[in-house]
């Protein structure tokens, strides 16, 4: 296994590469630490799963879909950007004008810096670290988060994601990643989705949750004769597994969280793209101030999580 550095358009590309398959990931350290692409062998070919919706438009700096992108220290949005913790208010920029709302904390797009880098027989593996010293308008909490990626032999990639409050005060605290899903030739009417959700929310005219549903979803979502962008909230285990399943060519990719560290997840259809975002969540929309799923980290202490993604075949016998 190999660590490459490149130059892109869009800063330093650090790549995890197995040369024998080449199966490859490339992540962006001046962008967040975003997932650029994920090459893995699904059925005798090497395939690209990550796709970028609107990069013909926009710069991944710019991208207002937030492709790849960390959501830290809060997911989704904060209602108006103001919120309360340990009884004070605080006022956070409003960069989605459209609703009025902060949007997907203030990470997404920073430069990390590159911490510990590892390469054996099995995988390829490296540590991005971004310190914050608590500057950031309406949240003055410093803390120090680590994403750590690594590949593996096998093709399965395995990300990392962990905050450690460095603040004298405890900290309000939720994360998430935005990645979109593909799986080159299929369309999206093509796709039907399998995880163990037991309700969703339904927005507002803000796309803050406003009511929540029970759901029944063992035989899945189709792409075909629903449109899904929601916030749904997962049955508690230790290993979840969220299944995006290729109906015309029988070709699946997996997302794994711990639906215990992350019970919420977020499945999102952008229009005119061939793309499905899915997205593990701590909290929930608003959690700032709902307070559903936000973390209370006290301080010095520290939240861990990781999520994993490889590709198969459909596992159509064992559901």
């Amino acid at each position: 296994m190999e660590i490459n550095f490149f130059d892109s358009v869009d800063g330093q590309v650090i790549q995890l590469s197995n040369p024998k398959t080449r199966e490859s990931a490339e992540i962006l350290q001046d962008v967040g630490g975003a997932l650029k692409s994920l090459h893995l062998l699904i059925q005798g070919k090497v395939e690209n799963i990550i796709a970028i919706p609107q990069a013909s438009q926009f710069s991944i700096h710019e991208n207002d879909l937030y492709p790849s992108a960390l959501l830290c220290p809060w997911v989704n949005r904060v209602r108006n950007g103001n919120y309360s913790f340990l009884g004070k208010n605080y006022q956070l920029p409003i960069n989605e004008k459209a609703l009025g709302n902060a949007i997907h904390g203030f990470l997404a797009r920073k430069k990390f810096e590159l911490g510990k880098q590892e390469s054996t027989a099995e995988y390829a593996r490296v540590v991005l670290f971004y310190k914050y010293l608590g500057g950031y308008e309406g949240y003055p909490f410093p803390f120090q988060f680590e994403w750590e990626f690594t590949l593996f032999q096998d093709g399965k990639l395995d990300v990392s994601m962990k905050c450690l409050n460095t603040g004298e005060s405890d900290m309000p605290f939720a994360c998430g990643w935005h990645p979109y899903f593909q799986i080159p030739g299929t369309d999206l009417a093509d796709y039907h989705i399998f995880f163990q959700g037991k309700s969703r929310f339904l927005s507002d005219s803000q796309m803050i949750p406003m009511k929540e549903e029970i759901l029944e979803m063992k035989n899945g979502l189709s792409f075909r004769t629903q449109q899904i962008d929601h916030v749904f909230r997962l049955n508690p285990s230790d290993v979840h597994v969220t299944e995006l399943v290729d109906t015309k060519l029988k070709r699946a990719l997996f997302v794994q969280q711990s639906s215990k560290l992350f019970p919420f997840l977020v499945v999102f259809a952008p229009g005119n793209e061939q793309c499905i975002a899915i997205e593990p969540m701590t909290a929930n929309t608003d959690a700032m101030n709902t307070l559903d799923g936000l973390i209370h980290l006290k301080s010095k202490d520290f939240f861990q999580g990781n999520v994993q993604i490889w590709v198969g075949n459909p596992l159509e016998l064992t559901r």
